[in-house]
């Protein structure tokens, strides 16, 4: 699907993407699974150490009823012709420790990728009035529900405790493509699926990492002829680190 109306498009790309997607999410399974098996642990080893001991207060809540706001920057993965980088802001309302919902804008610093070019040596050799016309993500926004199904502590360096969460990532939203001579500019829905992590530096600062899917209907390239095929929904991959800052500063306990 990814590249049906560009003859000359590589048959590189779909592999390229499935290998990212397998590769992250084998990533975001061996550290939860390491991550719980640690969590486990210590928890065992601490009820044990603490059988006699008085009642342990109830865990502070990092993310539920708080205000989350994130900058941004992120970069489109496996594209053919332009790799979007993309800078930006999120804002996300935890209703629940695990559960939130929330709100991004990002905006597109197109890269063109070799291919482009090679694509334009070859077929300016058949076609000498050819001009690669390619298009980019001009705009990227959404609105999203983040569950974390995995939330947790561990200790680093010996000493020092980290809380982390991975969540699972649904949105839909807009996304706006920028034209060519031949191709129209278009406004596109953008629904999307992903997941990614999140690590406390402090009670109000995290850093945090998210792939997504995101599915924008446009066109990639005109063909060899320099005419714009119809466009369709083509995958983009969206990879994103930021940094997050959460309000109030005072917690909540756990019910």
């Amino acid at each position: 699907m990814q590249h049906r109306n560009a003859q000359f498009a590589p048959p590189s790309i779909r592999p390229t993407r499935r290998l990212a997607w397998l590769f992250a999410l084998g990533v975001w399974a061996i550290s939860g699974l390491g991550l719980s098996s640690m969590v486990a642990s210590s928890t065992a080893w601490a009820d044990d150490v603490l059988s006699n001991s008085p009642v342990v207060r109830r865990n502070w809540q990092l993310r539920g009823g708080r205000h989350e706001l994130t900058a941004v920057v992120g970069a489109t993965l496996g594209d053919p012709y332009v790799h979007d980088v993309l800078p930006g802001i999120r804002y996300d309302l935890h209703l629940r420790d695990w559960l939130a919902i929330g709100i991004d804008a990002m905006a597109g610093v197109p890269v063109e990728t070799s291919e482009t070019k090679t694509v334009q040596a070859k077929v300016e050799k058949i076609n000498p009035n050819f001009t690669m016309e390619t298009t980019h993500l001009r705009l990227l926004t959404g609105a999203h529900v983040q569950v974390a199904p995995v939330v947790g502590k561990f200790i680093a360096f010996g000493s020092l405790p980290v809380n982390f969460d991975f969540h699972i990532n649904l949105s839909v939203g807009l996304a706006s493509v920028t034209g060519t001579a031949n191709i129209p500019a278009n406004m596109s829905v953008a629904p999307g699926i992903g997941g990614g992590g999140r690590v406390f530096l402090s009670r109000v600062v995290a850093i945090t990492a998210d792939l997504n899917d995101v599915y924008v209907n446009r066109v990639l390239a005109v063909d060899r002829n320099s005419k714009a095929p119809l466009p369709s929904f083509q995958s983009s991959l969206v990879f994103t680190a930021g940094l997050s800052f959460f309000i109030p500063p005072d917690l909540e306990r756990d019910d």
